[in-house]
């Protein structure tokens, strides 16, 4: 009951700042850009629709850029490319309006045919800004029925009877929720903060502090039952922690491992825990500006993936 709890006050102080952020931007900073990727055009039309959805409801402040990128030519490229062709992307959009000047119309979903060659001073404009990106391209197994609208738009009622007149909440209004908690962590300084459309991660990221000049995974120990399901990160034995967290090197991901397989890559804990892909990366410093420089020359790296029908994750 109490951990229910815990969660409860996580996620209603998560909202609150969310309210915040979307009222007084000035005062309670927000995403600069919340980007979703989709598996295709037909799919980022949907995710456009529901992203201006989100700024008439007051989800998304109106001084924010929303985009809905599809996969190149509706072919999956994996995250890693993923992320790479959803930042050209957003390159792109700044570069054909008038955002870099203060503009914005609310929502852009770039057709397939846009690709404009981004100058150096767009790469240094968009390596000051904060970006929230979201991957929601995914296909649900468990629930196929969902595919068309996407996983990260089905409802979810939790905390619902707090506003019993309102809409009921949305997986999307919840990551919102949580991701606006994580800004603070950037402060002034640009960065992408990247999570995934189809888990909500209920932690208090208004206390998260980011290593400079990287990138990094946050994690979360789990048992090894629950780690056979899902990706396990394998932390370097050096590192810095305190009482609340530790940072340390990655030094290897392992997919749905064994037992076996977590003791030979030594990826349990003291406790007999492993560590969790959550799939949320931030990314800031010189590991972001390197990463806005590398996703503006990618268009050849993408156009080798569609024509291989390869992927590349993360």
């Amino acid at each position: 009951m109490n951990k229910q709890l815990d969660l409860e006050q996580v996620l209603r102080k998560s909202w609150y700042r969310l309210r915040l952020s979307v009222r007084s931007p000035s005062r309670v900073p927000t995403w600069d850009a919340i980007v979703l990727t989709a598996a295709s055009p037909e799919q980022a039309a949907l995710y456009q629709w529901q992203l201006k959805r989100a700024v008439r409801m007051g989800r998304i402040s109106d001084s924010t850029v929303t985009l809905a990128v599809p996969d190149p030519d509706g072919h999956r490229i994996g995250s890693g490319a993923a992320t790479l062709n959803a930042i050209l992307a957003l390159a792109n959009y700044y570069n054909n309006s008038q955002v870099a000047n203060g503009g914005n119309d609310g929502s852009y979903m770039p057709s397939e045919s846009a690709e404009t060659e981004v100058s150096a001073s767009m790469i240094d404009f968009l390596k000051k800004q904060h970006i929230l990106l979201l991957h929601a391209g995914g296909d649900s197994k468990r629930v196929p029925w969902a595919n068309p609208m996407g996983k990260v738009f089905l409802p979810l009622p939790y905390l619902a009877a707090d506003d019993p007149d309102g809409p009921v909440p949305l997986l999307f209004d919840h990551i919102l929720a949580i991701s606006s908690c994580a800004r603070q962590a950037y402060k002034n300084e640009g960065g992408l903060f990247i999570m995934t459309g189809d888990v909500l991660p209920c932690f208090d990221a208004s206390s998260m502090v980011l290593p400079e000049d990287t990138a990094c995974i946050i994690t979360v120990p789990i048992t090894l039952d629950i780690a056979s399901n899902h990706g396990v990160i394998v932390a370097s034995k050096t590192g810095n922690s305190d009482e609340s967290f530790s940072v340390n090197p990655v030094a290897n991901l392992l997919q749905k491992p064994s037992v076996q397989e977590l003791n030979n890559h030594h990826a349990i804990l003291d406790d007999g825990r492993t560590l969790l892909d959550t799939g949320i990366i931030a990314v800031r410093g010189k590991a972001w500006e390197d990463l806005v420089t590398l996703s503006c020359l990618s268009q050849p790296l993408i156009s080798q993936l569609l024509n291989t029908r390869k992927e590349a994750r993360l």
